[in-house]
């Protein structure tokens, strides 16, 4: 049964969870073998005023899954994690929403080193995790994307793809991993979901109670935990020649600072890749407009790049 089709049920009628610690985190929380999209379902939930703020769907597996820039998003049911979750922000803190994917991506890289007590994750700018095998390799990616406004508040749906426990042989690009090709321990999907919407909503309450990203303590973190902040970086930019540089510091507006041959650069949209210096995969790039703008469907992306080569890994 689908979730559009369990929220049409009674409360009592709806199926056992079967993500415990999950269901715990979460305002409603739904489970399918196998849909679209997670995003595009809490997305129509919401516009149909049918589910509220923090409501959280899990999916087996996806027949159109998407990271960035609408790129297929790579799965192997029951191996993946696939989970997005409905966010309800103030509009208070309007000026701010574009930095709840970053917010997503420092708690899943928080939450994979809670599930498998190790230090292994770090935070790639913008929105994905990787860890080094010896060299850095993705192991998540988070996808935000605005829904609209309603009594007050901005709605976003916020969405982790994660891979756990997929073989070398199954990894979609060379600057992929998963928990277990990385050597690490492999927690259940329960367990880590759980672990993310928790850091989430810690994460966006302190930043709602500050009013501001530097004063929740965001951006400590991201500079403390980011992987790009360090040489030979290459950063794609929409309608731009790609920079190679440095990268110094992740900006209070969740903008990377970067200094190339040329001198210090800005870059508020972009990509890093993780083949570094390598020539970058042929074939026309695809970028995400910013808030306001459509993209695949009627969603409007809130995310910076996600950083890969062809698939979504």
């Amino acid at each position: 049964m689908s979730a559009l089709d369990q929220a049409g049920q009674s409360e009592a009628n709806l199926p056992p969870a079967r993500f415990p610690l999950t269901g715990a985190q979460a305002a409603v929380l739904f489970h399918t073998e196998l849909t679209g999209s997670t995003q595009d379902d809490l997305t129509a939930l919401w516009e149909a005023g049918r589910i509220p703020d923090f409501t959280v769907m899990v999916a087996d597996d996806q027949t159109a899954g998407r990271g960035r820039s609408g790129r297929r998003w790579f799965s192997a049911a029951g191996r993946s994690l696939l989970v997005s979750v409905l966010v309800e922000v103030p509009e208070s803190v309007e000026e701010h929403v574009a930095l709840l994917t970053l917010i997503g991506a420092a708690a899943a890289r928080s939450a994979i080193n809670t599930c498998t007590d190790r230090d292994a994750a770090l935070l790639s700018w913008p929105n994905d995790v990787v860890v080094r095998v010896p060299e850095p390799r993705k192991v998540a990616g988070v996808l935000g994307e605005f829904c609209g406004r309603r009594d007050g508040k901005i709605a976003c749906v916020i969405g982790l793809g994660a891979n756990l426990s997929l073989e070398a042989d199954e990894l979609p690009t060379p600057t992929s991993a998963s928990l277990a090709t990385a050597g690490l321990p492999v927690p259940t999907r329960d367990e880590v979901a759980a672990a993310w919407l928790q850091g989430l909503r810690e994460r966006i309450d302190a930043l709602v109670e500050a009013g501001d990203p530097v004063a929740s303590g965001l951006i400590d973190e991201v500079n403390a935990c980011c992987e790009t902040l360090r040489p030979g970086i290459t950063v794609g930019r929409p309608r731009a020649t790609p920079l190679t540089g440095t990268g110094r510091e992740i900006l209070a507006d969740g903008s990377l600072d970067m200094v190339t041959d040329d001198g210090p650069v800005v870059v508020t949209s972009g990509e890093v890749s993780l083949l570094g210096r390598m020539e970058r995969a042929a074939g026309p790039e695809q970028h995400t407009p910013p808030i306001g703008h459509h993209v695949s469907r009627h969603h409007k992306a809130i995310q910076w790049s996600q950083s890969s080569r062809g698939k979504e890994s």
